[in-house]
């Protein structure tokens, strides 16, 4: 693994790396050059090039490699303004050494395009995602159903609700965007929405074993997240009950209907006779048991295979690139939260040449303003896929001793 160099010995190397005018390898657009640093001071570095660095303008980034007495030392600096074979740079915040990367890392050059995508199962659907959520239980209520027949389980579902007296409705954000509070807090929280009665309110404490309602607590966390000021809860609370009040509604419950870390919709039970008020707890688990075989039946006619992600290419903005690694750019999103470290991907390179898939896992992630950034080591590469890709980017032929930086 490399070192970390900071403070006072960043400072003692690149002032060697002057004082001694060490050589500085800059390898740009498949060439290699050879810079010397012309003058040091705090903010900002000026080095002289063995020639003009073809390509090169202000705001683009340069890896420089340095051999100091036996130590490989690497920096990044940002090019603040280039005039022939003079450049004026900032100074690099890190420096690196003993690094033990097995090619040189070059910038990534304009005439390449990178994608990737997922190699396991994530799905992206056109809404945020839940924060929290909780795994769908195995059906026990139904075990027997054939998931195939969608609208034989709703039909089914449709007489149970009946039977109790009760009425429903059945929601899938496919359809209809989550809009109301009850659809946004069920989707913030991944959380059945519970009211026994709507004198009782929400409960106190979760009834779940599971940890599937929410609570009053939580109910007043979602009410300060979006903007409502402590002082202000009893008064939206109320305001709360007398909607229900209005629609006559004695006792409800809303029970997400949860797929990975989405909430795809919802069953919303109410009750409007005060024979059945309070709402019994166990019908909530019987609602949930429903959902989650709703769900099975969505997934086994493949109702979510149109957002799936797996296989499919995401274009991103190379930063850097070696024959045994890439770091990329990819703007901050649900995508970029689900790119995790370690994760495996898979990442085409598209030249003018030639196009490569090579299996990647995600070894750095870090974020800066808008954007994510990944250092990912490649996979598994094939001896033709490497060949092409060393002599793509360095510019010269592979030979056995191509790993070395100097």
């Amino acid at each position: 693994m490399s070192t970390m160099v900071q403070g006072v010995e960043k400072e003692f190397l690149l002032k060697s790396l002057y004082n001694e005018q060490v050589a500085i390898i800059c390898r740009y657009n498949r060439a290699v050059y050879t810079l010397q640093i012309e003058k040091l001071d705090k903010n900002e570095m000026s080095f002289k090039s063995n020639q003009s660095i073809l390509g090169l303008t202000s705001g683009n980034r340069i890896d420089l490699t340095a051999d100091y007495k036996g130590v490989v030392v690497v920096f990044v600096v940002e090019v603040s303004s280039i005039t022939n074979d003079c450049l004026v740079t900032t100074f690099p915040d890190l420096l690196y050494k003993n690094l033990d990367r097995a090619y040189p890392r070059v910038h990534f050059p304009t005439d390449m395009r990178l994608r990737f995508s997922f190699t396991g199962e994530r799905y992206f659907l056109p809404f945020s995602p839940s924060k929290e959520h909780t795994k769908p239980a195995p059906p026990e209520l139904l075990p027997d159903i054939d998931l195939t027949q969608f609208n034989d389980i709703v039909a089914k579902f449709s007489s149970w609700v009946k039977e109790s007296e009760a009425e429903h409705k059945l929601i899938l954000f496919k359809e209809a965007k989550p809009v109301n509070l009850e659809e946004q807090i069920l989707i913030k929280t991944g959380k059945a929405l519970f009211l026994p009665s709507i004198t009782e309110g929400l409960p106190e404490t979760d009834p779940d074993i599971q940890k599937r309602v929410i609570t009053k607590e939580l109910f007043l966390q979602y009410l300060e997240g979006i903007g409502i000021l402590s002082s202000n809860f009893d008064a939206a609370l109320e305001q709360f009950i007398k909607a229900k009040q209005s629609k006559r509604i004695l006792a409800e419950t809303w029970v997400p209907l949860g797929f990975k870390e989405y909430v795809i919709g919802y069953i919303h039970f109410w009750i409007t006779k005060e024979d059945n008020v309070p709402l019994a707890f166990t019908t909530v688990e019987t609602i949930y048991q429903y959902a989650d075989t709703l769900v099975g039946s969505l997934q086994e006619k493949q109702y979510f295979d149109a957002f799936s992600l797996k296989d499919k290419f995401v274009s991103a903005q190379g930063v850097d690139i070696s024959a045994g690694g890439i770091r990329f750019s990819y703007p901050k999103s649900y995508i970029s939260d689900m790119l995790l470290l370690d994760t495996e991907i898979i990442v085409k390179l598209v030249t003018p040449k030639r196009t490569i898939n090579i299996k990647t896992k995600v070894l750095r992630k870090y974020e800066e303003k808008n954007m994510t950034f990944y250092g990912c080591h490649f996979l598994d590469v094939v001896p033709e896929d490497i060949r092409f890709l060393y002599e793509y980017i360095y510019g010269k032929p592979f030979t056995d001793s191509g790993g070395n930086f100097f």
